[in-house]
């Protein structure tokens, strides 16, 4: 969805969509996703830029009402502003939006980190992911284009592709490969039917998306690859990969959420059902105690020096040859054949639990393999909630959901501030558990030099650090909950999970900061 030459396609349409339209507002409805409300003559619409590493996407989008709550603004400035142009950096995945008045939205499109900067005059002065980090820095600089020097026959086919261009869709290396064979064709060979496929990316483009889910620009004739839809233009097509790409993610997420417990419930069964059936052994075991017994009884008349631990009688079950038998050399042999004759009662107990356990593991089994067959067939995410609605008490009664369904009694609070979900000490004790339990990327917080609530931002094992509005207004938060309560200012340490730590022996809810940053914020009761 963010290939160079998918992006030249893109920006026409923008260009050709956004001209002369003005910008309302944007903000953020959920994690990664950046939404741009513009107005124009044909009515309101809106930007969708998903700044997700594996779904980074720009595209134009029909109008839907705005989330009222849980959500970020961003670049209010631009509010009213005019659109005035839409490019594409040369030789790079840059899409420049410029506004009326000199400022510009740069899109990155690419890396682990894609992004969007308010720029003006050379200078970041806003940006959508990591504004800390980026604010004052100058405006990211396209790469400069490489060109195709000597050919090296020792290339392989991937390779040879790359160095002829290096803007080829990655994702459909291997497919052409494969189509036209190039493992088996030469390095010269391999450039020529690259730059037959480039001319037809820039020249001649059909805007496809492959069964794969992948979007595809060269025509079918080109590559005949299987196609779930074909499209007239490439916002379309980014569009409809964007949106089928984020729902096949978020259906992987619910079947994440139940496949590993169905299939551990189904081991576990079957690793019981394999213990119960051995069960018969034990009996042997109960028919050997109840000998051993009857053994030790017939020769109670005999006296045994006190601590001994081993007898040998004569069996009379098996031809009167010699047994070797354990006792207790506290107890009497009276006494021993009764230990003997109770351990067979037990043993005996156990085995026909077991036989009854068998039966109720087997039937469990089966409903269990029943019930991870009819999962595996599911393909939608309305299929999933269907398949959950009529398959939920017998997933509870087979403990497939029980532990999911019951609902985790925290030693903390749980808040949210802007979509970010927080956490609050309410003691000594509860600070403890809340840090320990904390991610080493989770943001902490506290109010500085007086007793307190640690609070934690969630963070998802994500390294950067959230908007300043959101460290800001967590900071409130948690100098309301300390002994700064009635301050009309307070300095409150800002850090990462990582840099805090327990010294040993220290008393409960006592940390040291390796590093920390201080806001002063007035303190602020969390919104509930």
């Amino acid at each position: 969805m963010n290939n160079f030459y998918t992006l030249i396609y893109l920006t026409e349409h923008l260009k050709f969509k956004c001209l002369n339209s003005s910008f309302d507002f944007s903000y953020s409805p959920h994690k990664n996703v950046w939404e741009c409300y513009l107005s124009s003559e044909d009515g309101p619409f809106r930007l969708i830029f998903s700044s997700q590493s594996n779904e980074t996407a720009l595209f134009a989008d029909k109008y839907r009402a705005p989330k009222k709550s849980n959500v970020t603004n961003f670049f209010e400035s631009l509010s009213g502003s005019a659109i005035t142009d839409v490019s594409l950096a040369e030789n790079d995945r840059f899409i420049t939006i410029a506004l009326q008045g000199g400022e510009k939205l740069l899109f990155q499109l690419f890396g682990n980190s894609p992004n969007v900067f308010l720029i003006n005059n050379g200078e970041i002065l806003d940006s959508f992911k990591n504004p800390d980090k980026w604010i004052g820095e100058s405006e990211p600089e396209p790469r400069k284009p490489k060109q195709l020097t000597d050919v090296n026959p020792d290339w392989s086919s991937k390779k040879a592709i790359i160095k002829t261009d290096t803007k080829f869709p990655r994702q459909l290396i291997q497919p052409v490969i494969d189509h036209y064979n190039l493992d088996e064709k030469t390095v010269e060979e391999i450039v020529e039917i690259t730059k037959k496929l480039t001319d037809a990316l820039e020249n001649k483009p059909q805007f496809r998306i492959l069964e794969s889910g992948h979007l595809c620009l060269l025509p079918q004739e080109l590559l005949p690859l299987p196609n779930r839809k074909v499209f007239d233009n490439c916002n379309d097509a980014v569009r409809f990969a964007y949106y089928k790409t984020s729902k096949e993610r978020r259906l992987t997420s619910r079947f994440q959420s139940i496949r590993p417990k169905l299939e551990r419930e189904i081991k576990k069964a079957k690793s019981t059902i394999a213990q119960l059936e051995r069960a018969d052994k034990a009996l042997e075991r109960s028919d050997k105690y109840e000998e051993y017994g009857h053994i030790l009884m017939a020769n109670a008349h005999e006296s045994v020096d006190r601590g001994t631990e081993k007898i040998t009688l004569t069996n009379f079950y098996d031809n009167n040859s010699p047994v070797e038998i354990k006792i207790k050399g506290d107890l009497s042999l009276a006494e021993n054949a009764q230990h003997y004759y109770e351990k067979s009662t037990k043993a005996k107990t156990r085995v026909k639990e077991s036989k009854r356990r068998l039966k109720t593991i087997q039937s469990d089994l089966a409903a269990l393999e029943e019930i991870h067959e009819s999962f595996q067939s599911l393909e939608k995410i309305y299929e999933f909630d269907d398949w959950m609605d009529e398959h939920r008490d017998q997933l509870n009664e087979l403990g497939v959901l029980s532990q999911n369904q019951q609902k985790e009694v925290l030693p903390f609070r749980r808040a949210e501030i802007d979509g970010y979900e927080i956490w609050i000490g309410k003691n000594a004790k509860s600070n403890d558990k809340l840090t320990t339990r904390a991610h080493k990327e989770d943001v902490w917080l506290h109010a500085r030099g007086v007793a307190g609530s640690h609070v934690v931002i969630r963070m998802n094992n994500n390294k950067e650090m959230p908007p300043k509005k959101v460290l800001m207004k967590t900071a409130a938060v948690a100098a309301w909950n300390s002994k700064a309560r009635g301050s009309n200012l307070a300095p409150v340490i800002i850090t990462k999970r990582k840099f805090v730590n327990k010294p040993k022996g220290a008393p409960a809810g006592a940390v040291r900061v390796q590093k920390e940053d201080v806001e002063l914020v007035k303190p602020q009761k969390i919104n509930s």
